[in-house]
């Protein structure tokens, strides 16, 4: 079983949150609710707290849009199953959880914040 809710979040972003098992049985709806959330163009964050399994493929699709989308969208609150799962995918370095939901205003402070891509891959918040 699982559960996808997007909704919105303080005044300019958007809260996904995942729940449950996420595998190859949904990993083309996570891919379209992660696709249509991005287009947004405003900041999204995902929180993991509620996963309570993913697969490599699932743990892949996080990977690639946290890295694509990295200027906007934030992945939040992992479960300790999403943790273990992205350090036995060897996936570590390439994410930066967050702990805590600040609000976008907070979070998203512009111009301040300086684009992962520009220093050496690591997001600096």
């Amino acid at each position: 079983m699982y559960r996808i809710e997007v909704r919105e979040w303080d005044e300019e972003g958007v809260l996904v949150e995942l729940r449950g098992e996420f595998d190859l049985h949904n990993l083309e709806e996570l891919r379209e609710t992660m696709s249509n959330t991005v287009a947004l163009r405003r900041p999204t964050m995902i929180d993991l707290s509620g996963v309570t399994f993913i697969d490599v493929e699932a743990t892949r699709e996080l990977t690639i849009r946290s890295r694509l989308y990295a200027h906007h969208l934030t992945l939040c609150n992992p479960s300790w199953q999403v943790e273990a799962s992205v350090a036995a995918c060897g996936l570590g370095e390439w994410f930066a959880f967050r702990s805590e939901m600040d609000g976008p205003s907070r979070r998203w402070g512009f111009p301040d914040r300086i684009p992962f891509w520009a220093i050496g891959g690591r997001p600096v918040f």
